[in-house]
C-alpha cells in the first residue's frame, strides 16, 4: 500500500486509489480526504511538462457555485509513484459520471426541458461569475461535462486549469479564431469563445454523439470560412426552430453578432427570436491565386498567404494583388489596415527581400486583424506564445519559430489594428517590446530561455539540476541546490542558463550586473566563474532568507581553492582557507563572499606580490652577474698572470741593465 501525500497539511492523497473515470487529458485522479469536511474531493496530479492555468486557479478561488469543478486548493507534492515533485490540484468530485468517457459514445440525447434546467441555466450562471472575475474557461466540450447528481437532473463543467486554455479543445469546439491557431497557442480568448464552445457542446446533447474531428483539419478551416462554421458543424442534423435559433446565435463566427451570457439568459426566461441568418463574408469581385488554390473572401486569402508564407511575398508585391485588394476587394476599411500594417504599396514595394516573411506577416494581420499572428507558419494568438514554448522548449523547431516570431516584432503592428485592447494585451506588448533584447543577451540569463520565463509566470523552473524539484518560486531555489549539493552527481557548478533566465525574469531585485558576468570568464578561470555565482546566489538566499545551507556553502568551498590558491602570501594564503572554512560553517553564501569580495586584503597581497618580484628580479640581476664573474675567473688570473710577468720581467730587467751599466763604470 502506498503510503499517503499530504498537501499543505490539510488534504490526504492516497496514490494507491487511481479514479480514471476523473482523469484530465494530463493529469490523473486520485482518491483524496480532508478529515475536518465531509465534502467530496478528488487530486488531480499534472504532468510536469504541462503548465497549470495559476491565474485562473487564483482568479476562481472562493467560486460559489456548483456548477464548476471548484479548485479548493493546488500546490506541490512529493509523488512516492514517479520519484519526484509533481503539481496538484484538489477538486470537487461530481456526484454523478461523466457524460461522454470516449469519443465514440451515443447518449441519450437530452430533451428541451434536460437542456434548458439541467445544462444551460447552471452553465451560465457559471459563466457569469466567471466573467464578472476576468476568466475564461476554455475548455467547454462534451467530455468535459459531469452529472453533478446521481440523479442527472443537472450537468456541470469540468475542470478547466491543468493545462493551457484551449490546448486540449478539439478544433470543432473551438471558435475560427482560435481554431486557426496553433492547438498550443491558442490563448486566454474570452467569454464569446468560450459562448462559440457552448454551442458545439449543445449541439451534442442534442444529438447524443460528439462531432467526429475532421479528416483535414486546414480544409475544414477554410470551409468555415466559406461558407461558416454553423453550416459547416450543423451539416444535415434536423433541428428543432427554437434550438435553431439558439445555436445560430452561438455559432455564427462574427463575434459581433455571437449571442452573449445576457442573450442566453434572455433566451432561458423565454425570448424568443426569428433565427439570424448566418452571415458570410464579402466576396470579392475576381478571386486571387495564392499557392496554387484560388481565393474568394478576405479571410481566405489571409489564411492562405500565412500557410504559404515562403511564396507569399512575391505575389504580394505583384501588381495582381494591388488590383485585387483595391479594386476586386471593394473593402476600404481592409485597404487601410493594410496600408498602415505596411506603410502602403510603397511600403510593400520597398520592403527588403530579406524581410519577406516580416512583411507576409503583416499583410496577413492588416488583411484579417481578428486572426492569430501568423509568421513563418507559426499561428498564434499572443498570449499563446508562451505556452507554446513551454509544452515544447526541448524541441528545437518550436524554439526557432518562437523566437523568429519574437524578433518580427509583430505586436505592435497587431495592436494598432485591434478595434479593442484590453489592459492584459496591453502588458503583454510591453513585454514582447523587451524581448528581443532579452532574447539577442548570449549569455546565461538571456536567449530563449530568458523568453520561456517572462512569458510564463508560474511555470517551474527547467534546469536539469532542479527541474524534478518543480521549483516554482527564486525563494525555493537555494533549498532545492541544497538538496542537490547533497546528492552525489553534482553538477560542476549549480549555475546554467535555465536557472539563471528563472532567476532574471522571477526576481525584481536580479539585475543586470549580476547576470552579465556569468559565463564570461575562460575556462582556465573556473574561479572567476564560481565567484559571479556565488555572488549572484547569494543575493537570492539573503533576499529569500533562507536559513543555513552547509552543503550548498561546502561545494562553493571546492569551488573556490583555486581563487585561494591565488593568494601569494603563503600566511594570507593559509589565513584566507581558514576563514572561508569558518564561513562555510555558518550556511551562509554571503559569509563566504565577503572574503573574496575583500578587496583590501587582495590588494596587500598584490602588492605584497608585486614587491616581492621586484626585489627578486633585483637579486637575479645580482646572482646573474656573480654567476658571470664566476665563469670568467679562469681567463682573468691568466690575464693578471700575463700582467704580473710583464711588470716583473721589466722590473727585473730594468735592475739588470742597471748592474751591468754599474760594473761597467766600475
Amino acid at each position: 500500500m502506498a503510503d499517503l501525500v499530504t498537501l499543505n497539511e490539510r488534504f490526504e492523497i492516497d496514490p494507491g486509489q487511481p479514479l480514471p473515470d476523473f482523469d484530465s487529458p494530463s493529469a490523473k485522479a486520485y482518491v483524496c480526504s480532508e478529515s475536518s469536511k465531509s465534502a467530496d474531493f478528488f487530486a488531480l496530479v499534472g504532468d510536469p511538462k504541462v503548465p497549470l492555468r495559476v491565474e485562473a486557479i487564483n482568479g476562481l478561488k472562493g467560486f460559489p457555485h456548483h456548477n464548476l469543478m471548484r479548485v479548493h486548493d493546488h500546490g506541490v507534492v512529493n509523488w512516492t509513484i514517479t520519484g519526484r515533485r509533481m503539481p496538484v490540484l484538489i477538486l470537487d468530485r461530481p456526484r454523478g459520471a461523466r457524460l461522454f468517457s470516449d469519443p465514440g459514445q451515443i447518449i441519450e440525447p437530452f430533451t428541451d426541458e434536460q437542456l434548458a434546467r439541467g445544462f444551460l441555466t447552471p452553465l451560465v450562471a457559471a459563466m457569469r461569475e466567471m466573467s464578472q472575475r476576468g476568466v475564461t474557461h476554455r475548455n467547454i466540450r462534451p467530455d468535459n461535462l459531469f452529472y453533478s447528481d446521481v440523479s442527472r437532473r443537472s450537468v456541470m463543467l469540468g475542470e478547466c486549469v491543468s493545462g493551457p486554455p484551449g490546448y486540449f479543445q478539439p478544433d470543432n469546439c473551438e471558435s475560427l479564431e482560435c481554431a486557426m491557431a496553433d492547438r498550443t497557442a491558442r490563448g486566454d480568448g474570452g467569454v464569446l469563445d468560450d459562448l462559440f464552445s457552448v454551442g458545439v457542446t449543445l449541439l451534442s446533447l442534442l444529438t447524443g454523439r460528439m462531432l467526429p474531428e475532421p479528416s483535414d483539419p486546414q480544409r475544414m478551416i477554410f470551409d468555415r470560412i466559406n461558407f461558416g462554421s454553423y453550416a459547416c458543424l450543423i451539416g444535415g442534423t434536423r433541428l428543432q426552430m427554437n434550438m435553431v435559433e439558439v445555436l445560430r446565435g452561438l455559432l455564427t463566427d462574427d463575434s459581433r453578432e455571437r449571442w452573449t451570457i445576457r442573450d442566453l439568459e434572455l433566451w432561458l426566461g423565454g425570448r424568443r427570436l426569428t433565427p439570424k441568418q448566418v452571415k458570410l463574408p464579402t466576396r470579392a469581385a475576381r478571386p486571387l491565386t495564392v499557392g496554387g488554390g484560388t481565393y474568394e473572401n478576405v479571410r481566405a486569402v489571409a489564411h492562405a498567404i500565412g500557410r504559404n508564407w515562403s511564396t507569399a511575398a512575391e505575389m504580394i508585391r505583384g501588381q495582381d494583388f494591388d488590383n485585387w485588394l483595391r479594386r476586386s476587394l471593394g473593402d476600404e476599411a481592409v485597404v487601410e489596415a493594410v496600408n498602415k500594417v505596411t506603410g502602403g504599396a510603397n511600403g510593400i514595394q520597398n520592403a527588403p527581400k530579406d524581410e519577406d516573411a516580416r512583411l507576409v506577416t503583416r499583410v496577413a494581420i492588416g488583411l484579417d486583424p481578428s486572426a492569430p499572428i501568423r509568421h513563418k507558419g507559426f499561428s498564434c494568438h499572443i498570449d499563446g506564445v508562451g505556452p507554446t514554448l513551454a509544452l515544447n522548449f526541448n524541441d528545437d523547431a518550436t524554439r526557432q519559430k518562437v523566437a523568429a516570431f519574437v524578433s518580427s516584432r509583430s505586436v505592435g503592428p497587431w495592436m494598432s489594428v485591434q478595434t479593442r485592447s484590453k489592459q492584459d494585451l496591453l502588458e503583454l506588448f510591453s513585454k514582447f517590446d523587451k524581448l528581443p533584447t532579452l532574447m539577442n543577451g548570449t549569455g546565461p540569463g538571456y536567449g530563449i530561455e530568458r523568453v520561456l520565463y517572462e512569458l510564463n509566470e508560474d511555470i517551474h523552473c527547467m534546469s536539469s539540476m532542479i527541474e524534478h524539484l518543480y521549483v516554482t518560486d527564486p525563494a525555493e531555489v537555494i533549498p532545492s541546490l541544497e538538496a542537490v549539493a547533497q546528492g552525489q552527481n553534482r553538477p560542476p557548478i549549480p549555475m546554467d542558463r535555465h536557472l539563471a533566465a528563472f532567476l532574471g525574469a522571477r526576481s525584481p531585485d536580479i539585475e543586470d550586473r549580476l547576470l552579465r558576468p556569468l559565463g564570461n570568464s575562460s575556462d582556465t578561470r573556473p574561479a572567476i566563474d564560481a565567484l559571479n555565482v556565488i555572488r549572484l546566489l547569494a543575493r537570492i538566499q539573503t533576499l529569500s532568507r533562507n536559513g543555513p545551507m552547509p552543503a550548498l556553502c561546502q561545494w562553493f568551498v571546492e569551488l573556490m581553492k583555486p581563487a585561494v590558491n591565488g593568494f601569494h602570501n603563503l600566511k594570507a594564503r593559509a589565513a584566507v582557507e581558514n576563514n572561508v572554512m569558518k564561513a562555510s560553517e555558518s550556511g551562509q553564501l554571503a559569509e563566504i563572499l565577503k572574503i573574496f569580495d575583500d578587496q583590501k586584503a587582495q590588494q596587500r597581497d598584490q602588492q605584497g606580490f608585486a614587491r616581492a618580484q621586484q626585489e627578486f628580479s633585483q637579486c637575479a640581476v645580482q646572482i646573474a652577474q656573480m654567476n658571470l664573474d664566476l665563469q670568467n675567473k679562469d681567463s682573468l688570473a691568466a690575464e693578471l698572470g700575463e700582467q704580473a710577468a710583464a711588470v716583473i720581467s721589466g722590473v727585473v730587467g730594468s735592475v739588470g741593465t742597471t748592474a751591468i751599466v754599474i760594473l761597467y763604470l766600475i
